[in-house]
Formats: structure tokens, sequence, C-alpha cells
């Protein structure tokens, strides 16, 4: 394995940490991408790579990176799968990467798809185009399981698991991430079972999250506290996994997969009824915190419209700059364009998009307080700012603040799924 040459194209969240892994590991590997300047970053390390043991690399690590395309034994493909504004899946910067390496492919070299794909699309799309060269190759999918920001899975320990289109792919890939990762690599009959393994992990997060969405909404009308609830669940040693409420669901795999799989079963017709649900009840959190907001305010006697909102998290999740999906950006839509709200936005860790520059400037502007995103930020802030600036309401969209010190300061907390009547 050390004697072949690795391309790894993409280099993105989940492609440079693998790049840089990789040649940590001893491997000969290069990175490709297309965009230039994503490039330049790489090479003056201006990227902030959100996972715990790549950061921890430092200078060890010297990466070559280019934007040709070179022929190589292995090419790994990380580029994005997104949807688009029809949430049909958008295939194109997938087939511009397989079109890329058919122009240097040559027999018997493999290709892996890191790529979060549906059930079928590399016998159904990715191989046509492969075929086209007249190269003997060999396909294999390994989906990325990257969770930026997570001090304890990285990209060395997290398990893997791989399918080929026929044993020698499959053999070839779980050499090289054997090679690569100290997690336990694991080899399935097929390539359509690994495609749908990434898919299953995925919506199977989608829907319970959508479950106690929809548990929150519906205890919040019968006084009943969904956190206090999850958390004495929770003490249940077997046949419970706890998930939590909030604004909604983003990112690049939770917020898009299931609408892969509703979409290729409808082409088997079949319909996804679960899976649409569930969609519909994510995508509504955005919708119903805004609710929750004006609710709060006219109980108040208090009106949304000119009312000067301090919106906290552009991030889909905590402590990262992934603003992929996030559900922040339908909030404050629906903030400014049809609540007509005074909006001004702070995330520290996307502070490009942010309208102030601080988390005490988003504080002194606002009467109203969203937070949509639980940066550890939050876990050492002086709640005495809140009172000092005449917050009238803290809509906690994450239920990360200290309720109590809140609420004993005269000021109006509204949680997601959270029991007023305690407090």
């Amino acid at each position: 394995m050390k004697n072949k040459k690795i391309t790894i194209i993409g280099l993105g969240y989940v492609g440079l940490p693998l790049a840089i892994l990789t040649s940590y590991k001893g491997l000969n590997v290069q990175g490709y991408d297309i965009n230039a300047d994503r490039l330049i970053a790489i090479k003056e390390r201006k990227i902030k790579i959100e996972d715990s043991f790549v950061n921890k690399l430092g200078e060890e690590v010297k990466l070559n990176v280019s934007n040709v395309l070179d022929s190589s034994e292995i090419y790994i493909v990380c580029v994005p799968t997104p949807v688009d504004e029809r949430t049909q899946p958008n295939l194109s910067p997938l087939k511009g990467a397989i079109n890329s390496i058919c122009n240097v492919l040559q027999d018997n070299q493999l290709i892996i798809i890191e790529s979060t794909i549906y059930p079928g699309m590399c016998e159904e799309e990715i191989m046509p185009i492969l075929d086209k060269t007249g190269k003997k190759y060999f396909l294999a999918h390994c989906p990325e399981r990257i969770n930026p920001g997570d001090l304890k899975w990285n990209v060395n320990n997290i398990s893997r698991i791989v399918g080929g289109i026929n044993s020698t792919s499959t053999e070839t890939a779980v050499e090289f991430y054997r090679h690569v990762v100290d997690a336990d690599v694991k080899s399935l009959s097929n390539i359509r079972n690994a495609e749908a393994t990434k898919v299953l992990e995925n919506i199977f997060r989608d829907v319970n999250t959508a479950l106690v969405n929809e548990m929150a909404q519906s205890f919040y009308r019968m006084g009943i506290d969904i956190k206090e609830v999850i958390d004495a669940a929770s003490t249940k040693p077997f046949a419970y996994m706890p998930h939590y409420p909030g604004v909604g669901v983003g990112g690049h795999c939770i917020a898009v997969d299931p609408y892969y799989m509703i979409e290729k079963g409808r082409a088997a017709g079949f319909d996804h009824e679960l899976l649409k649900i569930a969609r519909r009840i994510n995508s509504n959190m955005p919708i119903y915190t805004v609710t929750l907001l004006q609710n709060t305010l006219n109980q108040l006697g208090l009106s949304l419209k000119n009312r000067k909102v301090g919106v906290y998290g552009l991030a889909y999740k905590p402590n990262v700059n992934d603003i992929r999906e996030s559900p922040s950006f339908e909030i404050i839509k629906r903030l400014r364009n049809y609540k007509e709200a005074e909006v001004e936005v702070y995330d520290p860790y996307v502070k490009e998009q942010s309208t102030v520059g601080s988390f005490k400037e988003l504080v002194n502007h606002a009467e109203a307080i969203v937070v949509c995103t639980a940066h550890d930020e939050l876990n050492d802030i002086d709640y005495n700012l809140f009172k000092e600036s005449g917050i009238k309401i803290i809509i906690d969209g994450r239920n990360c603040l200290d309720r109590e010190k809140i609420v004993n300061m005269g000021i109006t907390y509204r949680g997601i799924g959270r029991n007023e009547s305690k407090y």
C-alpha cells in the first residue's frame, strides 16, 4: 500500500482531514481540488480543520495539494452531494469528479466514493461514466463519518464500512483504510449495502429528532418539560437513545439524506411516508421558533413588528463554522421579511456573516434574543448582561442556557418544549 499513489479529490471538511491523516500514516497521497483559493489557504495553513486528531498534528504533516489531477492507483472522492432548491439530489459535483478521473484513469485502478450517496448511485450513475473509458477499474463506497467539533470521535478512530462492486474492489479499499485509521474496518457484501448504511444512519437521526421536536411542542401545551423527560428516559440502560429538540436540523447529511431516500424510494415505487413527515416536522421548526417568540411578546402586550431581535448562532451545530442547511437563516428571513423585526446576528465562528462584532454587542442591541446554536461560548457568559441591557425575552432554541438564572432576573424565558409553570 505504501508504494501506491493515492489522490483525494475534494479538500473540504471530509477530504482534507483524510488527506492529512493518510499522509501522516506514511502513504503517498496528494490532495486535489478545483478551488484555487482553497488550495492556497491549505498551503498557507489558514484553514481551520474541525477534527480533534488532525488538529493535533500541527506542522508535522506536509500535504501535497494541486488543481491538476494525476493518474493514481487509488482515487478517493470526497466532494459535496447537496440537494437543489426542490430538494432533488444535485449530482453535478460528484459527476464532475468522476469525469476528471476518467481523463487519467488506467487499468486496475480503484475509485472509492466517500461522498454521501443514495443506494444504487454507484451502479446506476457512476459506473456508466467509468465504463465509457474502456478501462478495467475497481469501485467501492466507504461513506464518510466525519463529525466536526467532536472531541472524542475523529477521522482516525471512527470505524469505517466498505462495500465494492466485486471482491477485489472491497478488499483493496479495506486494505487502504486499515492502513490509515486506528479503528475497525468492516467489509460488506456489496456496494449498495454500503450506500444504504450511510443513508440509514442519517435518517435515524432525522426521524428521532423529528420525534422529540413534535413531542416538545405537545409537551409544551401540556405543561410538561421535555428536557426533564428526556433526562429521565435516558436512565433506561437499553432500548432508548436521547435526541434533543431545537430550532431545526442542519448540516450536509441529516437535512439532506432523507430527500435522497425519498426520491430513490419514489423511483422504486415506494412512498416513504415517515421520512416525509420527519422532514416536514424538522423543516417547520424555524416557523415554530418565530411563532413562539411572537406569542411570547404578545403575552407581554408587545408586537414583533419593529422589535429589536438578536439572533445568536449561524452554524448548524456547536463550535464549528459550518452553516450548510442551518435553520438560523430561515429564522432570520422570517423575522426580517415576514415579521418586520429589526434583526442583528452574531456567531463567533461565522463573523463574516455576523452583523455585530460580539455577544455583548448583540445583547445591547436587542430586546429579545433567539439562541440558535449552543456554542461553548455561552457556558461562560455573564448573565447580568441580559438584565443590564434590558432584555425582555430569551428564546432558548437549544435549551442550553440557565433558565433559573434568567427567570430570577425577571426576564421571560422560553425554551423548546420547556415547562413554563415551574418558573
